[in-house]
């Protein structure tokens, strides 16, 4: 089953490693997050590698809806609440200044980019939202309460960021992909230190970043053991409204919306990988025709989910 970007992306390919290198960085997994670091050490000048083990963007990256907004839900009010006012304003100042760096790099990137406001919504706790509203003002940034949605569904309301964006993820990697130093079916399958053992190589690096999502190593921390993937599902239809956004629920069980050209991007269902939709989700099959896509997870700043 191919996902939508998938399917409308020209994906290039990059050889194995099969011989021994050094290097100033090792880059470890090709997603977004790798594909960054990499684009970012090749525009410093600095010496690198990125190893991925299967095929550059084939997991999360791929199966994502692609928003990008500094808005994950409804989390403001309680990094204030868990690490006080200057913590979050941190937090905040960082991924604004994440989705600046996206907004810059795709005025020169054909990948579908669109700027749109992006919403939280709640079905019936509207005291969550105003509680978000409070926590923004404090932080110094606008936010607005939003009534009246586009959506099949009454809600009680919505926080509204104005001029977030969306765009098609693949097109966007795929493209600072050229020229990148990448090695594809190059799985690290151990770490000594900062050398790193594939199937076929070493790679010997000063510094070593793990961007693999999750850890692949499970001697240090027993992270395995504390972590576990989530799940969740989206379809593509067509001849559906323009819902003119991004819109996601607050709850865990709710449904998220948002547009790529002719198409209405319906998500939910999430779950923890390996057990059944929690009982009262909101997922439901419409009769419609559609592409389902997968969604493994989320990215990290600014959330791609």
């Amino acid at each position: 089953m191919q996902a939508l970007w998938e399917q409308t992306a020209n994906r290039p390919a990059f050889e194995s490693l099969n011989h021994d290198i050094q290097t100033g960085v090792l880059i470890i997994g090709g997603g977004m997050a790798g594909i960054l670091c990499a684009y970012m050490l090749q525009q410093a000048g600095v010496p690198y590698v990125l190893a991925e083990a299967q095929t550059i963007c084939g997991k999360t990256t791929q199966n994502t809806t692609a928003k990008i907004t500094f808005q994950h839900g409804l989390i403001y009010h309680t990094l204030i609440r868990r690490f006080g006012l200057e913590k979050a304003a941190l937090y905040l100042k960082a991924h604004q200044t994440a989705l600046e760096q996206y907004r810059a790099l795709c005025r020169n990137i054909d990948c579908d980019f669109e700027e749109k406001d992006a919403y939280v919504y709640t079905l019936n706790n509207r005291q969550k939202i105003e509680n978000e509203l409070l926590a923004l003002e404090k932080l110094g940034f606008h936010a607005s309460f939003a009534q009246n949605l586009p959506l099949p569904f009454a809600t009680a309301g919505a926080v509204k960021f104005a001029n977030q964006a969306q765009f098609h993820p693949l097109k966007f990697a795929y493209a600072l992909c050229k020229g990148l130093a990448i090695y594809e079916h190059t799985p690290v399958k151990q770490l000594t230190g900062t050398k790193a053992l594939t199937g076929h190589a070493t790679i010997t690096a000063k510094k070593i970043i793990v961007a693999t999502h999750f850890p692949f190593l499970n001697k240090h921390g027993s992270y395995f053991l504390k972590m576990y993937q989530r799940r969740s599902y989206v379809a593509a239809f067509e001849n559906a409204a323009d819902v003119n956004g991004m819109y996601v629920d607050e709850a865990g069980n709710g449904m998220s919306f948002r547009n790529y050209q002719n198409l209405l991007l319906l998500g939910g269902a999430d779950h923890r990988t390996g057990k059944k939709a929690a009982p009262g989700s909101s997922w439901m099959p419409l009769q419609n025709k559609r592409t389902p896509m997968r969604s493994n997870g989320t990215i990290g700043p600014p959330k791609t989910v």
